[in-house]
């Protein structure tokens, strides 16, 4: 995953209205160079990068929606994201399933060639969808975001002691959310523990400047645990999907999907035990009220 921008010019006494336009400003920019890429040609690197893009101009709206009507452009930017997801959903299945294709034995490649089509069938009308997303960003929402980025008005440091605390809650929230997990994770929880782990993370990233030493360990800390979700759903969505080929498809699509199953749910296994070594470093209560500490 490629880094933000970087921004410069701010410390932890600046105002929280110039940190907000120069991060908004960034984050923006940065999605916008992407949308351009995305425009010429849409890959499924460049879908993902500015659905990463989209992530952390989110990150900025929530973190200083008091400042304007930022809440407003935040569900606009999440249309773009959603529609982005979409296709990314079916660009990652899509190519893990061409390379179980390429592995399987020649009597098989039918029948994971009829399971590729059938899944990427809805993609055509998905890339629809998110050309008309990118219209309407492209027409309404950059617009609205570069007026709203002028009117900024608020008062506090960019590095006070509200920064700290919202950091702070969203690092408990996370813990409490943690706790309430079952010792096998299931894919809902997952789900659940992946979006709070990536909010916190990318709001994290936004007051580097600011806080430096004393945000870097969290965001350490959460980095690996985002990748290790990651991989923990898209093996959940796996198992979903051969689930439904292997007791629904065709007589081909059935054998192929089966010849999988096994070993995705051994895969799905290996990363839940990762995530969840990861998860009970959270509670150790020494570790997380360092983090906590670090924030105050």
């Amino acid at each position: 995953m490629s880094p933000p921008s970087p921004v410069h010019g701010l410390d932890r006494e600046s105002q929280r209205t110039q940190a907000a336009r120069s991060l908004l400003t960034s984050r923006l920019a940065d999605a916008r160079r992407a949308e351009a890429a995305l425009t010429r040609k849409l890959t499924p690197k460049r879908v993902h990068d500015l659905r990463v893009a989209t992530h952390r101009l989110r990150a900025v709206l929530t973190a200083f929606h008091d400042l304007g009507d930022l809440k407003t452009q935040e569900r606009e930017v999440k249309q773009l994201q959603d529609a982005l997801g979409a296709v990314r959903d079916l660009h990652v299945q899509g190519t893990w399933l061409e390379e179980a294709a390429q592995k399987s034995e020649a009597s098989r490649r039918a029948g994971f060639q009829a399971m590729h089509a059938r899944l990427m069938s809805p993609l055509p009308d998905k890339e629809r969808r998110l050309r008309r997303a990118l219209v309407r960003w492209a027409d309404r929402t950059v617009p609205a975001l570069e007026r709203e980025t002028r009117r900024l008005k608020g008062p506090g440091k960019y590095g006070g002691q509200r920064v700290r605390q919202e950091l702070g809650h969203g690092l408990r929230q996370l813990e409490s959310l943690m706790k309430q997990r079952a010792r096998d994770l299931t894919p809902a929880m997952v789900h659940a523990l992946r979006t709070d782990v990536k909010k916190l993370r990318y709001e994290a990233e936004l007051f580097v400047p600011a806080l430096g030493r004393k945000v870097k360990p969290l965001l350490e800390a959460l980095e690996p645990l985002q990748e290790s979700l990651g991989e923990l759903h898209d093996a959940d969505v796996r198992l979903h999907l051969l689930q439904h080929f292997a007791l629904h498809g065709p007589a081909a699509q059935r054998a192929a999907a089966r010849t999988l199953l096994r070993d995705t749910r051994t895969e799905r296994a290996r990363h839940a035990a990762r995530a969840n070594r990861q998860l009970a470093d959270w509670h150790d209560e020494e570790r997380t009220h360092a983090l906590c500490a670090l924030l105050e």
